[in-house]
């Protein structure tokens, strides 16, 4: 039970713009249960094609209740440090 924060940020779900196609919802429901992309999409135009207004409402509602996924860092470390340096003076 003793989890350190960005494990459990990882874990959460989050909707996940920069990686989705509408809304990311279908992207960041993949990044939490570790599935592909393509199959969550696959199996979400699935359900739409024989429940299409249940899929829709879940997929605003969704859209809407779930957290956009914070920013990942890509740099190297004293980068990173200058930023977060400035994140905590301010």
């Amino acid at each position: 039970m003793n989890r350190s924060w960005n494990e459990y940020r990882q874990r959460r779900l989050y909707r996940d713009p920069e990686h989705g196609v509408i809304l990311g919802v279908c992207a960041g429901i993949a990044e939490r249960f570790a599935w592909p992309v393509w199959l969550t999409r696959v199996a979400t135009l699935a359900l739409a094609w024989y429940f299409p207004v249940s899929v829709a409402v879940a997929y605003i509602v969704a859209a809407l209740i779930m957290p956009e996924r914070p920013l990942r860092y890509c740099g190297d470390g004293d980068e990173r440090s200058f930023w977060q340096s400035r994140r905590h003076r301010s």
